[in-house]
């Protein structure tokens, strides 16, 4: 069915469904699950629901209010809210969301535990797991893939320990990233030889290019196409210092289009060309 929501896209999608007496008393069980897109204009302020919600961002971003503070989730994170209490989620952009309202026996102990650990913001070590996670209760719901009841608590505490187990991003803004960038160096350096570009490196760490390009740069200093480049540079003066290899298939090994393009890169930045560099002693 479709969301009736101020700034929810008609291409949105939204599911309920009815627990068993038995599913109530023994498992986990879901209230309902969509899949949003939604834009500037969605908020939503609600005493109560009579759940957990389990929402994770496939693109955009999503800003929550708890305890009056207001947290931003982006594109490959998590967030799990404890919506029995007063709650207030909006965006100040646009976002596409994978989600689902839940409930079921002990589900509030395990939500305290892993806001303990975890926060209310999370990344999974693997957040396509998480997301196809999500489309699989989904699916079952609208009835595209049914499953059991027993299935669908399985699934929705599969989801949980995913949370449990995870990082937490509510700590330090500035440290926040740091791990995921050191993802997209490693990436970086075993690429070097091959075309990259600011999306296939947002990809890798489930960012859209604008907030992968404005968190790589808190975090380094450089823009990626900088990173990427100074990174061929180096690994080319590794190579005109240890190996004997010809200027044209350094520049293929490190990334360059053409023997002249780097070059001009390589003199523009160190101020002499290849074979000048090449006979310094070190």
């Amino acid at each position: 069915m479709k969301s009736t929501e101020n700034g929810v896209l008609d291409i949105s999608d939204l599911y309920f469904f009815s627990p068993t007496q038995i599913a109530k008393k023994l498992h986990f069980y879901p209230g309902s699950a969509g899949h949003f897109f939604c834009v500037r204009g969605y908020h939503l302020i609600r005493s109560n629901y009579d759940s957990l919600l389990i929402t994770h961002i496939l693109r955009g971003s999503f800003t929550y209010v708890k305890d009056g503070k207001h947290s931003t989730a982006y594109a490959g994170e998590t967030v799990i809210l404890d919506c029995y209490r007063d709650h207030e989620y909006y965006t100040n952009d646009s976002f596409e969301s994978i989600w689902v309202h839940f409930s079921g026996s002990n589900c509030l102990s395990l939500y305290h535990e892993i806001e303990r650990t975890a926060g209310s913001t999370v990344r999974c070590r693997d957040p396509r797991r998480m997301e196809n996670s999500l489309f699989r209760i989904f699916d079952a719901i609208r009835g595209e893939s049914p499953m059991t009841e027993a299935a669908l608590s399985l699934e929705l505490y599969k989801l949980l320990m995913e949370l449990l187990s995870a990082d937490g991003l509510s700590g330090n803004q500035p440290g926040r990233y740091e791990r995921l960038i050191q993802d997209v160096k490693d990436y970086v350096s075993l690429h070097l030889s091959e075309r990259m570009s600011v999306k296939e490196l947002a990809d890798q760490v489930y960012m859209s290019s604008t907030h992968f390009s404005r968190v790589f740069k808190q975090q380094t200093g450089l823009s990626p196409y900088e990173y990427i480049l100074i990174s061929r540079l180096n690994r080319a003066k590794e190579l005109l210092h240890q190996t004997d290899m010809s200027i044209s298939g350094i520049a293929e090994t490190v990334g360059f289009n053409s023997e002249s393009n780097f070059i001009h890169s390589f003199s523009q930045n160190t101020g002499m060309t290849p074979n000048k560099f090449r006979k310094l002693k070190y």
